[in-house]
């Protein structure tokens, strides 16, 4: 029996600390989606888009630390999704 891994959850730090920087350095409302038309579709307060990279890097963690080795790469590529939501929502709203 494999013992489980905590260290997939330390990866979630640097979201953590991203979303941190982002309550002094965003903007009240968050622009989280871009329509078609080159505009923004869907805006957020600021708590709730914050929110959302990190709670979505802990599902990822949940998964790389699984014991079931075919959860590991779901896992990855979650946390990685996380990263690139806080970078898209700092991108779009520096």
């Amino acid at each position: 029996m494999e013992k489980k891994r905590y260290w997939p959850f330390l990866l979630v730090l640097p979201l953590i600390a991203a979303a941190a920087a982002g309550w002094f350095l965003l903007p009240d409302q968050l622009i989280m989606q871009i329509g078609m038309d080159g505009g923004p579709g869907t805006i957020m307060p600021k708590l709730f888009g914050l929110l959302i990279p990190p709670a979505v890097g802990l599902i990822g963690a949940g998964f790389a630390s699984s014991q079931e080795q075919e959860k590991h790469p779901a896992g990855f590529i979650t946390l990685a999704v996380a990263a690139a939501i806080i970078g898209f929502t700092f991108f779009m709203n520096l």
